[in-house]
Protein backbone atom coordinates (compact mmCIF):
# COMPACT_ATOMS: atom_id res chain seq x y z
CA UNK A 1 0.00 0.00 0.00
CA UNK A 2 2.76 2.43 1.18
CA UNK A 3 4.91 1.58 -2.30
CA UNK A 4 1.46 2.45 -4.45
CA UNK A 5 1.13 5.73 -2.24
CA UNK A 6 4.25 7.00 -3.14
CA UNK A 7 3.69 5.94 -7.28
CA UNK A 8 0.39 7.83 -7.00
CA UNK A 9 2.71 11.06 -5.90
CA UNK A 10 5.09 10.44 -8.39
CA UNK A 11 2.79 10.47 -11.32
CA UNK A 12 3.00 13.45 -13.16
CA UNK A 13 -0.52 14.24 -13.50
CA UNK A 14 -1.29 12.54 -10.34
CA UNK A 15 -3.68 14.84 -7.32
CA UNK A 16 -0.72 14.84 -5.18
CA UNK A 17 2.25 15.42 -7.84
CA UNK A 18 2.93 18.94 -6.01
CA UNK A 19 3.68 17.16 -2.92
CA UNK A 20 6.07 15.15 -5.01
CA UNK A 21 7.45 18.24 -6.51
CA UNK A 22 7.87 19.95 -3.00
CA UNK A 23 9.89 16.79 -1.83
CA UNK A 24 12.54 17.03 -4.66
CA UNK A 25 12.89 20.06 -4.30
CA UNK A 26 13.20 19.62 -0.38
CA UNK A 27 15.86 17.34 -1.33
CA UNK A 28 17.97 20.32 -4.03
CA UNK A 29 17.83 22.22 -0.81
CA UNK A 30 19.49 20.27 2.05
CA UNK A 31 22.01 18.89 -0.22
CA UNK A 32 23.02 22.46 -1.83
CA UNK A 33 22.32 24.94 0.61
CA UNK A 34 22.15 22.99 3.05
CA UNK A 35 24.54 19.76 3.85
CA UNK A 36 27.02 21.48 0.71
CA UNK A 37 27.76 24.55 2.46
CA UNK A 38 27.20 24.13 5.99
CA UNK A 39 29.71 21.21 6.53
CA UNK A 40 32.34 23.76 5.60
CA UNK A 41 32.39 25.93 9.17
CA UNK A 42 33.07 22.43 11.12
CA UNK A 43 35.86 21.92 8.76
CA UNK A 44 37.78 24.73 8.70
CA UNK A 45 39.86 24.13 11.27
CA UNK A 46 41.02 21.55 9.75
CA UNK A 47 41.39 23.28 5.79
CA UNK A 48 43.35 26.08 7.66
CA UNK A 49 45.76 23.61 9.00
CA UNK A 50 45.78 22.23 6.06
CA UNK A 51 46.49 24.92 3.67
CA UNK A 52 47.89 27.31 6.31
CA UNK A 53 44.83 30.21 6.45
CA UNK A 54 44.34 32.71 9.16
CA UNK A 55 41.16 33.55 10.79
CA UNK A 56 40.55 36.75 8.33
CA UNK A 57 41.29 34.18 5.01
CA UNK A 58 39.01 31.62 6.77
CA UNK A 59 36.17 34.51 7.05
CA UNK A 60 37.03 35.80 3.26
CA UNK A 61 36.81 31.87 1.95
CA UNK A 62 33.42 31.59 3.89
CA UNK A 63 32.03 35.49 2.50
CA UNK A 64 32.74 33.97 -1.23
CA UNK A 65 29.53 31.95 -1.03
CA UNK A 66 27.65 34.68 -0.11
CA UNK A 67 29.54 37.23 -2.95
CA UNK A 68 28.22 34.69 -5.77
CA UNK A 69 25.06 35.37 -4.32
CA UNK A 70 25.53 38.97 -5.07
CA UNK A 71 26.01 38.28 -8.60
CA UNK A 72 24.02 35.62 -9.14
CA UNK A 73 20.61 36.18 -7.34
CA UNK A 74 18.67 38.93 -9.85
CA UNK A 75 19.81 36.38 -12.48
CA UNK A 76 18.55 32.97 -11.35
CA UNK A 77 15.30 34.64 -10.29
CA UNK A 78 15.24 36.08 -13.99
CA UNK A 79 15.93 32.71 -15.70
CA UNK A 80 13.44 30.87 -13.23
CA UNK A 81 10.82 33.14 -13.96
CA UNK A 82 11.69 33.12 -17.87
CA UNK A 83 12.46 29.38 -18.13
CA UNK A 84 10.83 27.27 -15.37
CA UNK A 85 11.90 25.61 -12.17
CA UNK A 86 12.45 22.10 -13.63
CA UNK A 87 15.05 23.28 -16.65
CA UNK A 88 17.00 25.82 -14.00
CA UNK A 89 16.90 23.01 -11.22
CA UNK A 90 18.49 20.69 -13.18
CA UNK A 91 21.13 22.71 -14.19
CA UNK A 92 21.52 23.96 -10.83
CA UNK A 93 21.93 20.53 -9.28
CA UNK A 94 24.23 19.35 -11.95
CA UNK A 95 26.56 22.19 -11.86
CA UNK A 96 26.45 22.31 -7.91
CA UNK A 97 27.77 18.95 -8.06
CA UNK A 98 30.95 19.62 -9.63
CA UNK A 99 31.72 22.99 -7.95
CA UNK A 100 31.14 20.75 -4.50
CA UNK A 101 33.53 18.58 -5.57
CA UNK A 102 36.12 21.17 -7.27
CA UNK A 103 36.58 22.95 -3.59
CA UNK A 104 38.02 19.24 -2.48
CA UNK A 105 40.69 19.86 -5.51
CA UNK A 106 41.76 23.28 -3.78
CA UNK A 107 45.92 23.31 -2.88
CA UNK A 108 45.42 27.46 -1.22
CA UNK A 109 44.00 30.46 -0.57
CA UNK A 110 43.28 31.05 -4.36
CA UNK A 111 41.70 27.60 -5.33
CA UNK A 112 39.85 27.42 -2.47
CA UNK A 113 38.08 30.57 -2.64
CA UNK A 114 37.46 30.89 -6.20
CA UNK A 115 36.16 27.29 -5.94
CA UNK A 116 33.69 28.76 -3.41
CA UNK A 117 32.30 31.37 -5.05
CA UNK A 118 31.76 29.02 -8.18
CA UNK A 119 30.02 26.44 -5.89
CA UNK A 120 27.64 30.03 -4.20
CA UNK A 121 26.52 30.86 -8.18
CA UNK A 122 24.58 27.46 -7.33
CA UNK A 123 23.91 27.20 -3.93
CA UNK A 124 22.53 30.27 -3.73
CA UNK A 125 19.82 30.10 -7.01
CA UNK A 126 19.00 26.70 -5.91
CA UNK A 127 17.30 28.70 -2.48
CA UNK A 128 15.88 31.15 -4.65
CA UNK A 129 14.25 28.85 -7.11
CA UNK A 130 12.80 26.39 -4.58
CA UNK A 131 11.02 29.53 -3.20
CA UNK A 132 9.70 30.27 -6.71
CA UNK A 133 8.68 26.28 -6.89
CA UNK A 134 6.62 26.94 -3.57
CA UNK A 135 4.90 30.19 -5.41
CA UNK A 136 3.81 27.84 -8.37
CA UNK A 137 2.54 24.81 -6.80
CA UNK A 138 0.94 26.03 -4.00
CA UNK A 139 -1.93 28.66 -2.87
CA UNK A 140 -1.94 31.28 -0.18
CA UNK A 141 -3.49 28.88 2.34
CA UNK A 142 -0.34 26.13 2.00
CA UNK A 143 2.60 28.27 0.86
CA UNK A 144 3.93 29.46 4.08
CA UNK A 145 3.80 25.43 5.32
CA UNK A 146 5.60 24.14 2.03
CA UNK A 147 8.29 27.08 2.88
CA UNK A 148 8.36 25.97 6.60
CA UNK A 149 8.95 22.26 5.40
CA UNK A 150 11.85 23.82 2.74
CA UNK A 151 13.69 25.06 5.86
CA UNK A 152 13.19 21.72 8.13
CA UNK A 153 15.25 19.87 5.07
CA UNK A 154 17.44 22.34 4.95
CA UNK A 155 17.82 22.64 8.28
CA UNK A 156 18.19 18.57 8.49
CA UNK A 157 20.80 18.34 5.91
CA UNK A 158 22.77 21.45 8.00
CA UNK A 159 22.36 19.19 11.05
CA UNK A 160 23.81 16.31 9.38
CA UNK A 161 26.32 17.84 7.60
CA UNK A 162 27.57 19.76 11.14
CA UNK A 163 27.07 16.37 13.22
CA UNK A 164 29.28 14.10 10.70
CA UNK A 165 31.63 16.33 8.77
CA UNK A 166 34.27 16.76 11.24
CA UNK A 167 34.17 13.99 13.62
CA UNK A 168 32.66 11.17 11.31
CA UNK A 169 33.26 11.68 7.83
CA UNK A 170 36.10 13.07 8.17
CA UNK A 171 38.16 10.32 9.91
CA UNK A 172 36.31 7.74 8.26
CA UNK A 173 36.86 9.25 4.14
CA UNK A 174 40.81 10.69 5.02
CA UNK A 175 40.37 14.00 5.31
CA UNK A 176 38.61 17.26 4.58
CA UNK A 177 38.89 16.91 0.39
CA UNK A 178 36.78 13.74 0.85
CA UNK A 179 34.13 14.73 3.01
CA UNK A 180 33.68 17.51 0.06
CA UNK A 181 33.51 14.74 -2.53
CA UNK A 182 30.91 12.95 -0.14
CA UNK A 183 28.43 15.67 -0.10
CA UNK A 184 29.13 16.21 -3.79
CA UNK A 185 27.15 12.90 -4.53
CA UNK A 186 23.44 14.23 -3.54
CA UNK A 187 23.23 16.60 -5.46
CA UNK A 188 23.76 14.68 -8.41
CA UNK A 189 21.27 12.65 -7.50
CA UNK A 190 18.80 15.29 -6.95
CA UNK A 191 19.67 16.59 -10.46
CA UNK A 192 18.71 13.28 -11.73
CA UNK A 193 15.20 13.00 -10.26
CA UNK A 194 14.15 16.75 -11.53
CA UNK A 195 15.55 15.95 -15.20
CA UNK A 196 13.33 12.09 -15.02
CA UNK A 197 10.76 12.83 -12.67
CA UNK A 198 10.09 16.86 -12.13
CA UNK A 199 7.98 19.09 -14.44
CA UNK A 200 6.66 22.90 -14.48
CA UNK A 201 2.90 22.97 -13.33
CA UNK A 202 0.27 23.73 -16.06
CA UNK A 203 -1.97 26.62 -15.90
CA UNK A 204 -5.06 25.07 -14.26
CA UNK A 205 -2.38 23.34 -11.21
CA UNK A 206 -1.53 26.58 -9.91
CA UNK A 207 -2.52 29.96 -8.27
CA UNK A 208 -4.17 31.98 -10.56
CA UNK A 209 -1.36 33.34 -13.26
CA UNK A 210 1.61 32.40 -11.06
CA UNK A 211 3.02 30.73 -13.85
CA UNK A 212 3.03 33.08 -16.60
CA UNK A 213 6.75 33.68 -18.07
CA UNK A 214 7.50 37.08 -18.51
CA UNK A 215 10.21 38.92 -20.44
CA UNK A 216 13.57 39.58 -18.57
CA UNK A 217 13.77 43.06 -19.04
CA UNK A 218 9.77 43.47 -17.77
CA UNK A 219 10.47 41.07 -14.77
CA UNK A 220 13.39 43.45 -13.88
CA UNK A 221 12.26 46.82 -14.23
CA UNK A 222 9.23 45.73 -12.95
CA UNK A 223 10.62 44.72 -9.46
CA UNK A 224 13.24 47.48 -9.06
CA UNK A 225 10.16 49.82 -8.90
CA UNK A 226 8.64 47.65 -6.31
CA UNK A 227 9.86 49.73 -2.82
CA UNK A 228 8.88 47.04 -0.59
CA UNK A 229 11.49 44.70 -2.04
CA UNK A 230 14.41 47.11 -1.47
CA UNK A 231 13.32 47.58 2.07
CA UNK A 232 13.27 43.63 2.67
CA UNK A 233 16.54 43.81 1.03
CA UNK A 234 18.27 45.96 3.54
CA UNK A 235 16.41 43.52 6.51
CA UNK A 236 18.54 40.80 4.42
CA UNK A 237 21.42 42.43 4.92
CA UNK A 238 21.91 42.84 8.09
CA UNK A 239 20.31 39.96 8.90
CA UNK A 240 22.30 37.82 6.63
CA UNK A 241 25.57 38.50 7.13
CA UNK A 242 25.18 38.73 11.10
CA UNK A 243 24.34 34.82 10.12
CA UNK A 244 26.81 34.32 8.02
CA UNK A 245 29.26 35.44 10.75
CA UNK A 246 27.86 33.57 13.39
CA UNK A 247 27.75 30.36 11.47
CA UNK A 248 31.41 30.84 9.97
CA UNK A 249 32.56 31.51 13.47
CA UNK A 250 31.17 29.79 15.98
CA UNK A 251 32.81 26.62 15.91
CA UNK A 252 36.12 27.94 15.79
CA UNK A 253 35.65 30.63 18.68
CA UNK A 254 34.25 27.41 20.95
CA UNK A 255 37.03 25.59 20.36
CA UNK A 256 39.50 28.57 21.08
CA UNK A 257 37.48 29.11 24.70
CA UNK A 258 38.59 25.23 25.45
CA UNK A 259 35.75 23.33 24.09
CA UNK A 260 36.20 19.85 22.72
CA UNK A 261 35.47 19.48 19.02
CA UNK A 262 32.81 17.75 19.41
CA UNK A 263 31.10 19.90 21.75
CA UNK A 264 32.08 22.85 19.58
CA UNK A 265 30.79 21.31 16.37
CA UNK A 266 27.16 19.86 18.44
CA UNK A 267 26.30 23.87 19.20
CA UNK A 268 25.31 25.12 15.68
CA UNK A 269 23.78 21.31 15.30
CA UNK A 270 22.07 22.24 18.51
CA UNK A 271 20.99 25.76 17.27
CA UNK A 272 19.50 24.13 13.61
CA UNK A 273 18.18 21.29 15.41
CA UNK A 274 16.17 23.17 17.75
CA UNK A 275 15.38 25.71 14.81
CA UNK A 276 13.81 22.45 12.66
CA UNK A 277 11.12 21.87 15.25
CA UNK A 278 10.35 25.52 15.58
CA UNK A 279 10.18 26.02 12.08
CA UNK A 280 6.31 24.91 11.60
CA UNK A 281 5.29 26.21 15.00
CA UNK A 282 6.55 29.52 14.30
CA UNK A 283 4.87 29.53 10.75
CA UNK A 284 1.29 28.72 12.05
CA UNK A 285 2.08 31.29 14.74
CA UNK A 286 2.27 33.89 11.83
CA UNK A 287 -0.56 32.51 10.20
CA UNK A 288 -2.72 32.66 13.32
CA UNK A 289 -1.40 36.57 14.05
CA UNK A 290 -1.83 37.31 10.85
CA UNK A 291 1.56 38.62 10.82
CA UNK A 292 4.97 37.84 9.18
CA UNK A 293 6.28 40.82 10.26
CA UNK A 294 5.96 40.56 13.61
CA UNK A 295 7.62 36.45 13.78
CA UNK A 296 10.16 37.90 11.33
CA UNK A 297 11.25 40.73 13.96
CA UNK A 298 11.14 38.48 17.09
CA UNK A 299 13.53 35.93 15.47
CA UNK A 300 15.90 39.33 14.75
CA UNK A 301 15.46 40.56 18.52
CA UNK A 302 16.49 37.16 20.01
CA UNK A 303 19.48 36.57 17.69
CA UNK A 304 20.54 39.65 18.23
CA UNK A 305 20.42 38.83 22.00
CA UNK A 306 22.08 35.82 21.53
CA UNK A 307 25.19 37.21 19.56
CA UNK A 308 25.67 40.02 22.17
CA UNK A 309 25.80 37.49 25.29
CA UNK A 310 27.67 34.75 23.90
CA UNK A 311 30.64 36.45 25.06
CA UNK A 312 29.74 36.80 28.58
CA UNK A 313 28.07 33.37 29.19
CA UNK A 314 29.56 30.10 31.05
CA UNK A 315 29.05 26.94 28.58
CA UNK A 316 25.53 26.42 30.05
CA UNK A 317 24.81 30.00 29.33
CA UNK A 318 25.30 29.27 25.64
CA UNK A 319 23.36 26.10 25.24
CA UNK A 320 20.47 27.51 27.00
CA UNK A 321 20.66 30.99 24.35
CA UNK A 322 21.05 28.41 21.55
CA UNK A 323 18.11 26.56 22.32
CA UNK A 324 15.67 29.00 23.10
CA UNK A 325 16.89 31.72 20.14
CA UNK A 326 17.14 28.38 17.88
CA UNK A 327 13.43 28.08 18.42
CA UNK A 328 12.49 31.37 18.33
CA UNK A 329 14.11 32.49 15.00
CA UNK A 330 12.88 29.49 13.38
CA UNK A 331 10.93 31.00 11.24
CA UNK A 332 13.09 33.75 9.75
CA UNK A 333 13.78 32.65 6.29
CA UNK A 334 9.96 31.45 5.54
CA UNK A 335 9.03 35.15 6.59
CA UNK A 336 11.42 36.82 4.45
CA UNK A 337 10.34 34.47 1.30
CA UNK A 338 6.24 34.77 2.27
CA UNK A 339 6.89 38.24 2.78
CA UNK A 340 7.96 39.02 -0.76
CA UNK A 341 5.95 37.23 -2.63
CA UNK A 342 2.83 38.93 -0.87
CA UNK A 343 4.38 41.90 -1.52
CA UNK A 344 1.94 44.07 -3.26
CA UNK A 345 2.75 43.99 -7.25
CA UNK A 346 5.01 40.68 -6.97
CA UNK A 347 2.87 37.50 -6.49
CA UNK A 348 4.07 34.34 -8.17
CA UNK A 349 5.08 35.96 -11.59
CA UNK A 350 7.58 38.40 -10.34
CA UNK A 351 8.35 35.99 -6.84
CA UNK A 352 11.45 34.95 -8.67
CA UNK A 353 13.14 37.75 -9.34
CA UNK A 354 11.55 40.15 -6.49
CA UNK A 355 13.92 36.86 -4.04
CA UNK A 356 16.73 37.49 -6.13
CA UNK A 357 16.79 41.25 -5.76
CA UNK A 358 16.44 41.40 -2.37
CA UNK A 359 18.88 38.23 -1.67
CA UNK A 360 21.87 39.98 -4.08
CA UNK A 361 21.11 42.72 -1.47
CA UNK A 362 21.16 40.59 1.89
CA UNK A 363 24.45 38.56 0.12
CA UNK A 364 26.47 42.05 0.00
CA UNK A 365 26.00 41.73 4.05
CA UNK A 366 27.22 37.98 3.95
CA UNK A 367 29.97 38.28 1.96
CA UNK A 368 31.48 41.29 4.08
CA UNK A 369 30.61 40.38 7.72
CA UNK A 370 32.39 37.28 8.06
CA UNK A 371 35.99 38.59 7.22
CA UNK A 372 35.21 42.19 9.46
CA UNK A 373 33.70 40.01 11.99
CA UNK A 374 36.78 37.55 12.10
CA UNK A 375 39.61 40.65 12.16
CA UNK A 376 38.15 41.87 15.50
CA UNK A 377 39.36 38.44 16.96
CA UNK A 378 43.00 40.08 17.46
CA UNK A 379 41.37 42.09 20.02
CA UNK A 380 39.28 39.11 22.39
CA UNK A 381 37.73 36.07 21.37
CA UNK A 382 34.27 37.25 21.36
CA UNK A 383 34.86 40.53 20.21
CA UNK A 384 33.41 39.82 16.41
CA UNK A 385 30.23 38.54 18.28
CA UNK A 386 29.72 41.99 19.37
CA UNK A 387 30.34 43.22 15.94
CA UNK A 388 27.46 40.68 14.25
CA UNK A 389 25.27 41.65 17.48
CA UNK A 390 25.23 45.77 16.15
CA UNK A 391 24.97 44.53 12.87
CA UNK A 392 21.99 42.36 13.62
CA UNK A 393 19.79 44.69 15.65
CA UNK A 394 20.09 47.02 12.85
CA UNK A 395 17.74 45.05 10.74
CA UNK A 396 15.05 46.28 12.65
CA UNK A 397 14.87 49.44 11.14
CA UNK A 398 14.18 48.83 7.74
CA UNK A 399 11.37 46.00 9.09
CA UNK A 400 9.68 48.73 10.20
CA UNK A 401 9.14 50.33 7.04
CA UNK A 402 7.60 47.20 5.67
CA UNK A 403 4.09 46.70 4.84
CA UNK A 404 1.85 43.39 5.41
CA UNK A 405 -1.06 42.26 2.94
CA UNK A 406 -2.77 39.30 4.97
CA UNK A 407 -5.40 38.62 2.24
CA UNK A 408 -5.98 37.89 -1.43
CA UNK A 409 -1.97 36.90 -1.57
CA UNK A 410 0.13 35.82 -4.73
CA UNK A 411 -2.58 37.15 -7.00
CA UNK A 412 -1.89 38.00 -10.95
CA UNK A 413 -0.47 40.92 -11.24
Amino acid sequence: MEYRTIFHMIRKNGPNYRWYILAIACIAVAFISGAGRLCMPVLFKEISQKLNLDLVSIGTVWGMDPLAGIFIGLPAGLIADRFGVKRTLVLVCFAAAVFGMLRGLSINFITLAGSMFLYGIFSGTASNVVTKATALWFDEKRIALANALVNVMWSLGSITATMTSATVLSPALGGWREVLFFWAAPCFIAGLLWLFTGRDPAKGEIHKAANEQVPFKQAMLHVMGVKQVWIIGLVCLAHYGATMGCVGYMAIYLRNIGWSTTAADSAFTVLNGVGTLGIIPMVMLSDRLKSRKAILGLAIVTFTMMLALFPFVNAAGIWLLLIVVGFLRAGAPSMISVMIFETEGIGGTYGGTAIGLSSSVGMVGAFLAPPIGNAFARYSAGAPMLFWAVLSILAMAPLFFTKEKTRNILQAN
